[in-house]
């Protein structure tokens, strides 16, 4: 929870900007007004950024979270299944590797522990952004930590909101509506969303609420008969019904012609339920599921164009945000497996809640300056508090009733952390005078402590569990050299770093016991599961190389890359009293061991991923315009094994033409390279090699097609088809997921995590 820190930061904030006002409020103001939010521009300075704004993502028929980085080859949203998704992959890397921010603000981090992902009970993911709110997305591929600070290793992607300016004429009162309803036969998902904006006199504001309802994603080959089928083996997905809302309010006040005021609100929810058919055998009879995510937050801000000799503008944030994720099972079992149960079969649920308190104040500063070197001077910081609270409750009913007949309280994942976080950065852009060489560089000071507290639903008989801090220098510098009007090349070294999650640090410490073999002995107090306090924060290191020519009708980019990664964090076995025989029977069975073996997050090397980007674009004719991106990277360990959350290559061709004033036509092809048995196995201490998932999917070739029409000044639509030539395929980034740590998978059942056929989706809009 936020302690009264949180009031302390309120107040610095509040110190910052209120003599700041005041001093600037008595002094004569020049005909300047603020224009823009900071959060605005491009965060990011490194070569392989990607921008899209709303416009592009309209037309993209954007409506679900892997829309928004469909046609970036090399950038991937991962997958959890029932959960959704933990994030993005960038350059090997996923989950809390890769910075989300939304307005400046952390998505938050994951927890999904390995030991109970097989139950598919519980997974928090990263997700509560909606496309409709957002105005930018901006992708950074590559470390740049002074964008995104801890958890930038191999890249981040930053997204902004919408703001009442994005609707209204630059200047004078002016309101603005906008009602608009898509459909996705992906889903069968319908979505409506309204935009309200207005601006009198130096107010403005804002209101845009989206509400979506759907039903699971269709799978490639779904049938009547496929449907009836249950347990592991079914081949379509199980049945679901999705229901999510998004509310964004923001008000800006024009205090003075220097200063702006605003206020933020956002409220997310979304409400899965499932029937679990894919999980029905002997252990269930029925199986349903009730998944919420929630995100809200609350946030001040403040610019003032101040042109002092120490900075010509200001901005400052204030911002409060909770995210929970909870997760609700109920099961009917047989007598042999529910508990409590006589004689069966009788109904058991399991309840899983985690929430994440996050409290920021920060500051920019940006100053020009001139001469015969010239720069562009950025420079903060900020301050967060963060809270994670994590509870598990198992309950047994009598029979099938909603009478209780015993509740437990499970030991927590995670204990209850508080974590604070300071942050420092600089970055400067030089230019040399009349010189063709620029450069670009900045340095970034975190400092992360955690906090946790033991005895409150969580217990740690090994005393391992204690406050650790973690602090990090990163940097980054990049040359640019201007060969002519048309022509840049650049090269790029960039420093990421990631504080270790509150998963990895204190994921539930245990203690068992096991009978001496040879002595009969029971020895109590052995480690079952261990925190590690030695972990260490994990690292990266970015290169590249790139060459940049733009002209009139076209603009052509090469990079090459090689990204290293350190003290990478991976939970592994290990043994203790490795020299004693021990043995441990249950109702099932004894089985025995070498040594007693337990599982600890450990820093356990690291990894390497060099590869090629190509991006480019061509206008034929002024209708007519060609676009192409391809990634290729390759992903090794450090003993040689492959990296598995390495994307395969990816190519995607663009077509766009005008055909009419008011027709606009474009395509997407896109190419994914097979996965081979060479890019998916590990070694063991033993040297002998396993496969690390049971499928692998071929290459795919989809062919998307959009229209878009201008229907006179107020009306819009889209209708594009998808999947245009109905081909069969599986993303990697489900397939190693489904088929790796939930392994809920036999005969055809592989086949519910493949993609939709072909499909159709529609939108209209109306605005004035």
């Amino acid at each position: 929870m936020l302690t009264k820190k949180s009031l302390l930061a309120l107040a610095i904030g509040t110190a910052v900007i209120t003599p700041l006002y005041a001093q600037s409020s008595t002094t004569e103001l020049e005909a300047v007004t603020v224009s823009a939010d900071v959060l605005d521009s491009q965060k990011s300075t490194t070569a392989a950024t990607v921008v899209k704004k709303a416009d592009e993502l309209e037309k993209e028929q954007a409506q679900q979270l892997q829309d928004l980085v469909r046609y970036i080859p090399g950038v991937t949203l991962t997958d959890q299944g029932r959960f959704g998704s933990s994030g993005f992959n960038i350059r090997g890397l996923e989950g809390n590797q890769v910075a989300i921010t939304v307005d400046g603000l952390s998505a938050g981090e994951t927890l999904n522990p390995a030991t109970y992902a097989f139950y598919d009970f519980f997974a928090a993911g990263r997700g509560g952004v909606d496309p409709d709110l957002v105005k930018q997305i901006e992708v950074v591929k590559g470390a740049d930590a002074i964008a995104a600070g801890s958890g930038s290793l191999g890249g981040a992607v930053l997204f902004v909101t919408k703001d009442p300016a994005d609707f209204l004429t630059p200047e004078g009162d002016d309101a603005a509506l906008k009602l608009k309803a898509a459909y996705n036969g992906a889903n069968d998902e319908l979505a409506t969303t309204l935009t309200l904006a207005g601006r009198t006199g130096g107010w403005e504001a804002l209101l845009v609420g989206t509400l979506r309802n759907g039903h699971e994603m269709e799978n490639y080959d779904d049938s009547a008969e496929k449907q009836a089928i249950t347990g592991s083996g079914r081949s379509v997905a199980d049945p679901l019904d999705n229901q999510s809302h998004n509310i964004l309010a923001k008000v800006k006040y024009q205090a003075s012609k220097r200063h702006e005021l605003g206020l933020t609100v956002e409220s997310y929810k979304a409400d899965t339920d499932t029937n679990n058919l894919s999980w029905l055998s002997r252990s269930y009879l029925t199986r349903n599921s009730d998944d919420q995510v929630k995100r809200q937050r609350i946030g001040l801000n403040h610019q003032w164009l101040a042109e002092t000799p120490w900075f010509d503008s200001l901005s400052s944030s204030l911002d409060f945000q909770t995210t929970e994720n909870n997760a609700y099972t109920l099961m009917l079992a047989p007598a042999s497996t529910a508990r409590l149960c006589s004689p069966g079969p009788c109904y058991r649920s399991e309840d899983r809640d985690y929430q994440q308190d996050l409290m920021k104040f920060a500051f920019a500063f940006d100053k020009e300056l001139g001469g015969d070197i010239s720069q562009q001077l950025l420079y903060g910081g900020s301050f967060e508090q963060r809270s994670v609270d994590f509870s598990a409750i198992d309950t047994s009913y009598v029979g099938q009733t909603a009478e209780i007949a015993r509740q437990d309280i499970d030991p927590d994942f995670v204990p209850e952390t508080d974590a604070d976080l300071l942050a420092l950065y600089v970055r400067d852009h030089i230019q040399f005078g009349q010189s063709k060489f620029s450069l670009l560089t900045g340095a970034r000071y975190d400092h992360v402590s955690y906090s946790p507290t033991v005895g409150q639903g969580f217990n740690d008989p090994t005393g391992s569990v204690r406050d650790l801090s973690f602090s990090a220098l990163t940097g980054q510098l990049t040359g640019r050299y201007q060969l002519d009007a048309n022509q840049r090349f650049e090269a790029q070294v960039g420093r990421g770093f990631r504080a270790p999650s509150t998963e990895e640090l204190y994921f539930q410490t245990a203690n068992v016991s096991r009978t001496e073999q040879a002595t009969g002995v029971v020895v109590d107090g052995l480690n079952s599961a261990l925190s590690n306090p030695d972990l260490e924060a994990e690292y990266s290191t970015n290169l590249e190389l790139s060459y940049l020519w733009q002209g009139e009708k076209g603009r052509v980019r090469v990079g090459l890359f090689h990204d290293t990664y350190d003290n990478l964090i991976t939970q592994v076995t290990q043994v203790q009293n490795p020299e004693t025989v021990y043995e441990s029977c249950t109702s099932f069975g004894c089985t025995v061991t070498q040594g007693n073996p337990y599982t600890v997050n450990d820093n356990v090397g690291k990894a390497t991923v060099k590869g090629l980007e190509l991006e480019g674009s061509w206008r034929v004719t002024p209708e007519f315009e060609l676009r192409l991106a391809y990634s290729h990277l390759d992903g090794e360990k450090d003993n040689g094994d492959p990296l598995i959350t390495a994307s395969p290559d990816n190519l995607v061709l663009g077509a766009q033409y005008q055909l009419t004033s008011w027709w606009h036509l474009h395509s997407n092809l896109s190419y994914t390279a097979k996965v081979e048995a060479k890019d998916a196995y590990e070694t063991d201490e033993n040297g002998e090699q396993s496969a690390l998932v049971t499928y692998l999917p071929g290459s795919s070739v989809v062919l998307d097609l959009v229209s878009n029409f201008q229907l006179g000044d107020s009306w819009q639509a889209s209708l594009g088809a998808y999947n245009l030539l109905d081909r069969e395929y599986y993303r990697w980034e489900r397939i190693r997921y489904a088929a790796s740590s939930r392994n809920n998978i036999s005969a055809d059942g592989i086949q519910r995590y493949s993609e939709p056929g072909r499909y159709l989706r529609a939108s209209i809009s109306y605005s004035f």
